[in-house]
């Protein structure tokens, strides 16, 4: 029987280390010099195991912090209505809602316009997948029609569960517009990712059943982190 080549070898080994949990998606692989020492192989042969495992998505290379075992990728429709807590709920994971600034913003006059807001109030946001920074969003709706979603918002909780629960609207359509570039120092600071990471950026207007604006919001995500689909 013929073996494999040694890069094949260490290449299945760590992704059995990554199934089976020693190393935990989100953290980093230990060290080169530590990884040569456990598979017993020249620098080479481990960079090209884990060459080809960075191109298959299971590792990413960050300049200056190491190997990352990347999480598993978040399956999203583009069609769907749902929010990110009933998306995230849907998948068994733990959404959160970090809030990283809010107030009214007197500087969107296009958002506003596009609202028709007589007071929008804009909140900058962390969206965490169990605690990982997954995305960046801002959020703008209208305060003086929407005064009782403010608070739960505030609080760190779903913006579409307040809009049921407290003014009693339901999302029934959507716009999304999606775009590919890189992230900012800012956003990789937030997002715990390098420069030379792509995102999506998705700038999204919310409507209800007669497709008047309820909300708008523009959502930064690392391309890893999430896979969109298309249902027709």
């Amino acid at each position: 029987m013929q073996l494999l080549p040694l890069y094949e070898q260490v290449r299945r080994s760590i992704l059995a280390g990554i199934q089976s949990g020693q190393y935990p998606e989100g953290s980093f692989l230990p060290s080169e010099p530590d990884l040569m020492a456990r598979y017993r192989v020249s620098r080479i042969t481990l960079r090209r195991a884990i060459g080809d495992l960075s191109a298959e998505g299971r590792l990413q290379r960050q300049q200056g912090r190491g190997t990352l075992v990347t999480p598993s990728k978040i399956q999203q429709t583009l069609v769907s209505l749902s929010g990110f807590s009933e998306t995230m709920d849907g998948l068994g994971r733990t959404a959160g809602h970090r809030i990283l600034s809010q107030g009214h913003d007197a500087n969107a006059p296009r958002v506003r316009e596009r609202l028709a807001a007589e007071d929008l109030i804009r909140f900058d946001r962390l969206l965490e997948d169990g605690g990982r920074p997954m995305t960046l969003e801002t959020l703008w709706f209208d305060a003086a029609r929407f005064p009782d979603v403010i608070e739960p918002v505030a609080a760190g909780g779903s913006f579409y569960a307040a809009l049921r629960d407290k003014a009693g609207v339901t999302p029934a359509h959507s716009e999304r517009q999606i775009d590919v570039g890189f992230a900012s120092t800012e956003e990789c600071q937030a997002l715990k990712i390098t420069t030379a990471q792509p995102v999506y950026r998705i700038e999204k207007t919310v409507m209800d059943g007669a497709g008047t604006p309820l909300a708008f919001s523009k959502l930064t995500t690392p391309s890893h982190l999430v896979t969109y689909s298309i249902k027709t």
